[in-house]
């Protein structure tokens, strides 16, 4: 820009500046900062219960299970389900055919008997002998078919523990594979909580670093601000900082179009005055990382540059509509003017951008409080989901117990049946032999001897009888005692054979309890009448209160687990809903509980040399703290004593340490107050 030189004038403003940039400098110094950055919780007063959760199942004390021994079909059926009946009432009855045969069997080979002895007596003739043979081959015969229903018999057993061994081995399978996802899951949550920790510390560090810059932004853009005003106030000579070099070409400025440069001056007035109100703003923040008071301060900022912008197009503008004046002002002159006018538009342009670039990156600084309410909801689901693996671990291992044990009750059926149809032959096998005795007799004069035989002979056949006529209460289902059938399989007409599982149900329903197995960790902390809590798996929206009735301190030891039988009995009187054997349920024992007590995250505390610590937060220093310790659940622990409500302990900590080296200088003069102008605008106090 070309201006007419004034010697006095220029004299004096080369002293200004000289001592406008005269600083005494201080030397360099070094600061070491050490920053220490941790998560924290804090001490809150709570209740806390501290409890036993294990699977159970439902048993009526007075039940049994009543079930035909006989093979054969079912005739009658007395009862149905929930009927009342009374001692020695006949439930159900089978045919019982077989039995008047087996009657009048007894009752033939006695008479055969006492014919016998009669017949010792007398000569034999030959259709006697011919009925002896008869009688010998039906002996065998009975005696093949028998030894056939021994080997069907075992044919069944083989292949039915086939069976339920085959079940057993799924199972076991099964629970090894729930073991393993257990643990898989539980790794799974030791990892989630590790990654989630970190990435919070890492959102912390970015949003810190962020604001940092933006805030160290401030001054800058207050500075570049400045600097633009003064640039095209040095063009317009809108404030009386330029008044003294008012020229006459400021009448060539303008000449194709004035209006360029009103608008141009008052763009310039509105910058002016919203700066000289960011200023103030800027002046009051105070560093309180506030992302509202970030957001409001960057958006008054590029109001002033949006002005700014204005200010440079159409000081552009108005250079841009100048006369080319032989006297005062050449076409070099106006293509500078041009330039740095282009350059303050592109610059203000570049700045409006990165600005509303820093608003748009704050506003998706994300929330640690709301990272870190959703990494402990999600810790929690997890913890959840691990807590009903383990209960469906311990159904599986009761599950496969009762397998087991249906097991060794089938193999000791099985074992008693072919028992008993062995006995059944060899009884056959001993008749045989008599009749071949008999025939013999028969064939020979009788003896002594012979009749002996022959009056045991009578003997026996009686105690057969006898035995025929006892045998009657296999055909019938007695109950044993006065309540109610809860359920009958058997059906008039059901064919009831060896493998058949078919009973009649006869319980008192007023006597329920449910078992579990505690080990040996959790039966030391158990009594009677201990309170619980049951949610049995068909009513599972409705707990019941229970008690502990009774606890078997005979150890049981199964795959090496070592674990006590506790039973629990319902205390509840508002519950109504009826309850079945076998029903399983999820069994809450409260061992311990306490209110309004003083509580902490477990995490938290530490132990050394049998003695608990904590790191208390006092004055943004982390000091190691003993305190007391009480019961824990549920992550929680309680504190007695040492630390109060609301204290913060630290659960992790990070040190890291800085070093900077810092140069100071101290200006011999205030920065320049070119805004002091006659409609008193001022600067912000205390800013420099």
């Amino acid at each position: 820009m070309k201006f007419n030189f004034n010697l006095k004038y220029f004299i004096s403003w080369m002293i200004i500046i000289l001592l406008i940039n005269y600083n005494t400098f201080i030397p360099a110094t070094k600061t070491t900062n050490e920053t220490n950055s941790s998560s924290t919780v804090k001490a809150k007063v709570w209740d806390i219960i501290k409890t036993i959760e294990v699977s159970g199942v439902a048993e009526l004390v007075d039940e049994q299970n009543l079930k035909f021994n006989k093979t054969w079909t079912i005739t009658k059926v007395n009862f149905k389900a929930w009927d009342s009946v009374k001692k020695w009432d006949i439930i159900a009855e089978i045919d019982n055919s077989d039995w008047y045969v087996s009657i009048e069997e007894a009752k033939i080979n006695l008479d055969n008997s006492l014919l016998l002895l009669q017949d010792l007596m007398e000569w034999a003739d030959e259709s006697q002998i011919l009925q002896s043979k008869s009688n010998i081959d039906n002996a065998e015969k009975n005696i093949i078919i028998a030894e056939q229903e021994l080997i069907n018999l075992k044919n069944s057993q083989k292949l039915n523990l086939s069976g339920l061994n085959e079940d057993i081995s799924n199972a076991e399978k099964e629970l090894e594979i729930s073991k393993n996802n257990l643990e898989i899951s539980k790794n799974d949550l030791d990892l989630f909580i590790r990654e989630k920790t970190q990435s919070l510390w890492n959102s912390e560090i970015n949003k810190s670093t962020t604001i940092k810059n933006i805030e160290e932004s401030f001054k800058t853009y207050l500075i570049d601000i400045e600097k633009n005003i003064d640039e095209l106030d040095s063009i317009l000579w809108y404030s009386d900082k330029y008044k003294d070099e008012v020229s006459v070409y400021e009448i060539y400025l303008w000449a194709k179009n004035s209006n360029y440069k009103w608008q141009a001056k008052s763009f310039l007035a509105s910058s002016i005055l919203l700066y000289d109100d960011l200023a103030i703003e800027i002046a009051k923040y105070d560093n309180n990382w506030n992302i509202d008071d970030i957001e409001y301060i960057l958006n008054q900022i590029l109001n002033v540059f949006n002005e700014l912008y204005n200010a440079n197009d159409y000081t552009y503008k108005t250079v841009d509509n100048s006369i080319v004046s032989v006297w005062s002002i050449n076409q070099s002159d106006i293509d500078s003017m041009k330039s740095s006018t282009l350059n303050y538009r592109t610059n203000t342009s570049n700045k409006i951008s990165s600005i509303n670039s820093t608003i748009n990156n704050l506003s998706t600084l994300t929330d640690l409080d709301l990272i870190s309410e959703t990494n402990k909801n999600s810790i929690i689901a997890k913890q959840e989901s691990i807590k009903s693996q383990e209960l469906n671990l311990e159904k599986q291992s009761f599950n496969l117990e009762n397998s087991k044990k249906l097991l060794a009750e089938t193999i000791k059926t099985y074992e008693l049946s072919i028992v008993s149809k062995e006995n059944d032959i060899s009884s056959k096998k001993t008749n045989l032999e008599i009749l071949k005795l008999n025939l013999e007799d028969l064939l020979e004069w009788a003896t002594a001897s012979n009749i002996s035989k022959a009056n045991n002979s009578i003997k026996q056949s009686q105690l057969k009888l006898d035995s025929a006529y006892k045998n009657l209460e296999d055909y019938t289902l007695v109950a044993p005692f006065d309540w109610v059938i809860r359920k009958i399989d058997y059906m008039v007409w059901d064919n009831i054979t060896t493998d058949t599982d078919k009973y009649v149900y006869i319980e008192n329903p007023n006597l329920l309890e449910i078992t579990v197995m505690l080990d040996q960790i959790d039966i030391v902390w158990v009594k009677l009448w201990m309170q619980s809590t049951i949610t049995f798996d068909a009513y599972s929206t409705t707990p019941v209160n229970a008690i502990i009735s009774s606890i078997d301190t005979t150890p049981t030891s199964t795959s090496w687990v070592v674990s006590y039988e506790v039973k629990l009995v319902l205390d509840d009187d508002n519950f109504t809903e009826k309850i079945l054997s076998w029903f399983t349920a999820d069994v809450e024992i409260i061992t311990e509980s306490k209110e309004d007590i003083l509580l902490l995250k477990t995490s938290a505390i530490t132990e050394k040399d049998w003695k608990y610590f904590v790191n208390l937060v006092k004055d943004w220093k982390q000091v190691e703290t003993q305190v007391e310790t009480g019961i824990a659940s549920d992550g929680m622990t309680e504190i007695i004593s040492w630390i109060n409500e609301w204290d913060e302990v630290s659960l992790t900590t990070f040190v890291s340490t800085t070093t900077t080296e810092e140069e100071t200088s101290t200006s011999l003069f205030s920065p320049p107050t070119w805004w002091n102008r006659s409609w008193n605008m001022s600067g912000p106090p205390g800013w420099f």
